[in-house]
């Protein structure tokens, strides 16, 4: 399987090519920005074009299998809501997609989110409607939609995986579980909102792996959850932080105002774990451990 991934050096990115660049069955092609620094594996093909420039990504990258789009700017804080900003992703990963299939490729994936579905309650399967109540969501729900017509139109497979709350080594410094993580390995204070959000943390790991088994499947196509399928109350979280790390830290709940919608998330993955012969292996203890580098990933 001939798989090219663009956006190689993002958090999943940098998973995904350490897990696919060790399989005998995969060659990998590597798009990245100029000059950009990666850790590739020694018979990589490694591409460097901007997303400003991914019009001719086909012609750049040449022909192969599988195509695996990742980049996305502005996807954390106050810069979800820029709507140019999120235009401009879209439009750039638009121009990857029709690219990348005019080449010939016979998957294409994108990255989705469970943005997509916006503020939701009770569980979410991928028939809830998409109701993003951000730009970022809107975008990502349009991208969806395109992409999936342009696969139809070419008579080609077009796979999303929405991802609810992945985490891992490399991951944004300010996310709950990494800004938690570094605090605890310091046995400082972590004060915290009440936490009783239900949440479902998945292992960037196990993503990746539930995305290959996807590509390789060719009767798998359209949206999937990605998550444990399991969902908790945040503080059970970072209760277990506290306990995987062995941290003298003292949490207190409840002592920071939270200012932001009250969501609750609780995936269901059937259709993931169906078509993708698929089972999240690594407990959330032992994902902390390897994200805190206790533990060999």
């Amino acid at each position: 399987m001939r798989i090219t991934i663009a956006g190689a050096t993002s958090f999943i990115g940098r998973r995904m090519t350490a897990i696919a660049g060790v399989r005998p069955d995969i060659d990998l092609t590597l798009v990245v920005r100029a000059g950009s620094r990666i850790d590739a594996p020694s018979n990589a093909k490694i591409v460097e074009c901007g997303m400003e420039d991914y019009k001719e990504l086909g012609k750049l990258a040449g022909e192969g299998d599988v195509f695996i789009d990742l980049p996305w700017l502005g996807s954390r804080g106050a810069d979800r809501q820029e709507p140019e900003l999120q235009k401009f992703n879209y439009k750039c990963n638009l121009a990857a997609m029709e690219s990348m299939a005019e080449a010939g490729y016979k998957v294409l994936v994108s990255a989705g989110s469970q943005a997509e579905y916006g503020q939701c309650h009770g569980l979410i399967t991928e028939q809830t409607p998409l109701n993003a109540n951000t730009e970022y969501g809107k975008y990502k729900v349009r991208l969806f939609h395109d992409t999936a017509k342009l696969a139809k139109d070419h008579g080609i497979r077009f796979i999303e995986p929405r991802y609810f709350s992945l985490y891992g080594p490399g991951d944004y410094e300010k996310t709950l579980i990494m800004s938690v993580i570094s605090k605890m390995k310091d046995n400082r204070d972590v004060d915290l909102n009440e936490c009783t959000q239900l949440w479902d943390y998945l292992y960037v790991d196990d993503a990746v792996e539930g995305v290959l088994k996807l590509c390789a499947n060719k009767d798998a196509k359209g949206a999937y959850n990605f998550a444990t399928g399991h969902y908790r109350q945040l503080k059970d979280f970072v209760l277990d932080i506290k306990e995987a790390l062995n941290s003298k830290s003292n949490v207190r709940f409840g002592v920071v105002e939270y200012k932001g919608l009250y969501i609750d998330l609780m995936p269901v993955i059937d259709r993931l774990k169906k078509d993708a012969g698929w089972e999240y292996k690594t407990s959330f203890i032992d994902g902390i451990k390897k994200t805190a580098g206790l533990m060999e990933l």
